[in-house]
């Protein structure tokens, strides 16, 4: 496999091997957006889901979830629930235990409820879930979203909400999920600055703060 180096700045650098970030793999999900944006060929191995409303802004996880779904003869919402768990590492999963909900239980109730429905519409509900929040991006947990929000009659929906996890429980537990995680990334970055550094941005904030407040000096 052909090689290309990355050259970061120092305090990056050191910022990404302290949260094990895999500089590899996050590199070639960029690259192969990138060529897919500049119009490109679609990288080998992969469905070209380049038609899929904002499948830029899909996280890697969720693109991997999708296109393990679309290997189904028929691809629907009982396979993106099951290539969500199948993918192992994602936020939805953490939103589902937060709920005391086994995601395993999920499949297992929505299969013997009868057939998923249409992935494509699930998809579209996933983006927008994610814009509802407000959110610049779609992942797995967005995913979860668009499956729960989709119609009364769908296996997937109507196993989520008798485990206890109907559409409003899991909307707050992503938004607050989602708070957490980057409140954690701020305090990780944080910690990376200098003193010095730190002080002068907890004085901007602080100043930030009264100004929204109206009481600024």
């Amino acid at each position: 496999m052909p090689k290309i180096n990355i050259y970061l700045p120092d305090d990056l650098a050191a910022a990404v091997k302290e949260a094990g970030i895999p500089v590899s793999s996050v590199c070639q999900q960029a690259l192969a957006e990138a060529v897919a944006a500049a119009g490109g060929a679609p990288p080998a191995g992969g469905a070209d889901m380049s038609g899929t409303p904002g499948w830029n802004r899909f996280t890697a996880r969720a693109r991997t979830a999708v296109r393990a779904a679309l290997e189904a003869d028929r691809p629907s919402t009982v396979d993106l629930l099951a290539a969500v768990v199948e993918e192992g590492g994602n936020l939805a999963l953490t939103v589902l235990a937060t709920l005391d909900v086994e995601p395993p239980d999920v499949l297992a109730e929505a299969r013997g409820l009868g057939e998923g429905t249409d992935l494509a519409a699930a998809l579209e509900r996933a983006t927008t879930e994610a814009l509802r929040l407000e959110h610049n991006y779609i992942g797995c947990e967005h995913l979860l979203l668009g499956l729960a929000a989709g119609p009364e009659d769908d296996a997937i929906r109507r196993a989520l909400v008798s485990t206890g996890a109907d559409p409003d429980k899991l909307r707050l537990a992503v938004s607050s999920a989602v708070a957490g995680v980057a409140f954690t990334r701020s305090q990780q970055a944080a910690s990376g600055l200098s003193a010095p550094v730190r002080t002068i941005l907890e004085d901007i904030r602080s100043r930030l703060t009264r100004l929204e407040r109206g009481t600024a000096p």
